[in-house]
């Protein structure tokens, strides 16, 4: 069977932009194009999850392949909420492993910030269901019962809680894209506003402009000697019920995702090196780490306060910072956690890597195993 390898990966700064879905699209593709001239796409794959309202653009995917000046290929666009650049890699991967294609393009963009925070609030809470929406619940409501419910079961505090921003922000100053460089001391935590008790302003993501392009490549010879040969070990993906009530410690389409990624990958949690997990509220960091089999249920945020999970800790999870501090648009952040994995696989000795992408409150989300072959 043929594999889909990285053969290199680009970052926009995540923050605010003044450029617009294609002219950021085209800028971070073409730069990455330009240091690989010699790769020629045969698909591109586009994902965002909503241009059409954020800056009213369409048709995204041909006048992104136009600007580029990429010939005739298989172009389209893929949007599952906040896990939609996870869902173009896996497309994209599986295009590879068909045999139909053997190299591809693949782009994420998402411009959030020409909404105000009252209009993105609402169009993000469009993805929960109609009778979550008819009792005024917004996303961050669901998050923050599913951390009451985490802190109330396993006995923690929002001391605990603090641990977990303070790791993340702390992470985020060391990357040089990051939205929030920030840091963080117990002081400014305990006295920020509360948007959903527990979580208050430094548990929940920004929202972000920001772009990621990576090119995928099946004959791993086209890949430089002095780089290592990444590739996609293993994919999962699981869906959930919209109409679900929130609230637990566990999400069922994680689980499975995570079920199917490593038996692809013929792989174990124990064999995990490094991970991006979603948190778009902090603590989703746990209950994916969880649902990973990386911890045992209860013990994530316990890990953490230990430092286990710090950038130079026994199992680094989050690294980059996250999506709370490396930002979250929200069609990117699936596909950035590949590149973030990618770099650090290329600078560090963790031959496997671990990422989640979590498309609405848990319901569609997809699990990736990246591993090195060298």
């Amino acid at each position: 069977m043929n594999r889909a390898y990285i053969l290199d990966a680009i970052l926009s700064r995540f923050g605010k932009s003044d450029s617009d879905y294609r002219s950021l699209s085209h800028e971070t593709a073409n730069h990455l194009l330009r240091n690989h001239p010699e790769f020629r796409p045969e698909f591109l794959v586009f994902a965002a999850m909503a241009p059409e309202k954020y800056t009213g653009e369409i048709f995204l995917p041909a006048k992104i392949q136009e600007s580029l000046g990429l010939p005739s290929l298989f172009v389209v666009r893929t949007e599952t909420a906040s896990s939609s650049g996870a869902s173009a890699l896996h497309l994209a991967r599986y295009l590879i492993l068909s045999g139909k294609f053997r190299r591809g393009l693949v782009i994420a963009t998402e411009i959030m910030s020409r909404l105000p925070r009252e209009e993105n609030n609402l169009l993000l809470g469009s993805v929960l269901s109609e009778s979550q929406r008819r009792l005024a619940m917004s996303m961050a409501q669901g998050g923050a019962m599913t951390t009451t419910r985490y802190m109330h079961d396993y006995g923690y505090t929002r001391k605990d809680l603090y641990s977990l921003s303070k790791k993340l922000h702390d992470n985020g100053l060391e990357n040089p894209i990051s939205h929030i460089k920030k840091e963080l001391n117990e002081e400014e935590y305990f006295s920020s506003p509360m948007f959903s008790s527990p979580l208050c302003l430094y548990d929940i993501s920004p929202l972000s402009d920001g772009c990621c392009a990576l090119l995928l490549e099946s004959d791993p010879s086209r890949i430089p000697g002095d780089n290592a040969k990444i590739f996609l070990a293993g994919t999962g993906h699981g869906t959930g019920h919209v109409s679900g009530i929130p609230g637990g410690t566990s999400f069922p389409a994680s689980v499975e995702a995570f079920r199917q990624a490593y038996s692809e990958a013929d792989l174990a949690p124990s064999d995990i090196r490094v991970a991006e997990l979603h948190d778009a509220f902090t603590p989703f960091e746990l209950i994916g780490a969880e649902d990973a089999g990386l911890f045992p249920r209860g013990k994530a945020l316990k890990y953490v306060v230990e430092g286990v999970t710090d950038k130079r800790g026994r199992l680094p999870i989050n690294p980059s910072g996250g999506l709370k501090t490396r930002g979250h648009p929200v069609g990117v952040s699936g596909l950035a956690q590949i590149a973030e994995l990618f770099f650090l696989m290329n600078r560090e000795t963790y031959g496997t890597g671990l990422a989640l992408s979590i498309g609405g409150l848990g319901i569609n989300n997809f699990a990736t195993i990246l591993r090195s072959e060298d």
